[in-house]
């Protein structure tokens, strides 16, 4: 069974085994609905869509930051609906950074479900390959009634975050562009820079110029400086807990595998009106 990543080739060897399901999770956040529209057009053969808002996001609240981790009853109803269980293998893709299908499978890691990959290089990479895709969206479905759970050890709320930053308890990646993390820029939020104590971890630094993740070694080598203090945790943000799951894939394939998002990441943090920033003034 395939767990973090997944190339082209191996996943066209097992795309048609009964125990496969392929989900295109493909979205743009600047363009809601060309995600849909791009799978209608063509998908992977056999895959289903996953919309990030809709499927893997809760409606906003004050303090929850831009994309809320879905309710838990919803989410496993997401699950059921497309035939999950314990002996199916999952393949998730996007269009070729993985940033947004690495949301779905770390909410699966969440859940306890450890047999999905991620596919490396995207829409983009199977197209190149020229394996099989089609227009078809008549899929069969397997409908479960499992009852899911979040574990709670892979979060952290923004309260507990400000003890461990506090108590120097916590390595803090974060997964925005630098120019976003330095506050020169800010495209989406409101508010400008990082959290006091953040290390900027790019996650588009996991990719190689093509869209495909580096190998584990050089993955191992980027994060090497987090493997030295292991009573510090290591926590995962970015804008709006969508690209910290790149980071935390990056960092269980390099084999490192206690890790945990916030969420709410920076969207979250500045809701607050006492909250601390760093940046550009």
């Amino acid at each position: 069974m395939y767990s973090t990543i997944i190339s082209s080739k191996d996943l066209s060897n097992i795309m048609y085994e009964k125990n496969v399901i392929i989900f295109d999770c493909r979205f743009n956040l600047m363009n809601k609905t060309e995600g849909y529209e791009n799978y209608l057009e063509s998908h992977i053969e056999n895959s289903h869509y996953i919309n990030l808002e809709l499927d893997l996001s809760s409606p906003v609240t004050k303090h929850s930051g831009r994309h809320p981790l879905k309710e838990i009853v919803g989410f496993s109803n997401i699950l059921n609906y497309h035939g999950v269980n314990n002996s199916t293998q999952i393949i998730v893709y996007d269009h070729s950074n993985s940033a947004m299908c690495a949301r779905f499978w770390w909410m699966l890691r969440l859940v306890g479900i450890k047999n999905c990959a991620v596919l490396d290089g995207g829409y983009s990479s199977w197209i190149l390959n020229r394996h099989a895709v089609s227009s078809d969206t008549s899929l069969a479905l397997e409908r479960q009634n499992i009852k899911y759970s979040y574990k709670p050890d892979l979060l952290i709320t923004t309260e507990a975050l400000k003890i461990k930053l506090k108590s120097n308890l916590v390595y803090l990646l974060d997964a925005r562009d630098e120019e976003r993390y330095l506050g020169v820029s800010e495209p989406i939020d409101k508010m400008a820079g990082h959290i006091p104590g953040a290390i900027n971890m790019p996650f588009k630094n996991n990719l190689d110029s093509s869209g495909h993740f580096k190998s584990e070694s050089e993955l191992s080598e980027i994060f090497k400086e987090f493997r030295v203090d292991s009573s510090k945790d290591i926590v995962n943000m970015c804008g709006s807990g969508v690209t910290a799951c790149h980071n935390f894939l990056a960092l269980e394939h390099s084999g490192i595998r206690e890790s945990k998002i916030y969420v709410g990441s920076w969207s979250a943090w500045i809701s607050h009106e006492d909250a601390i920033i760093e940046g550009v003034k």
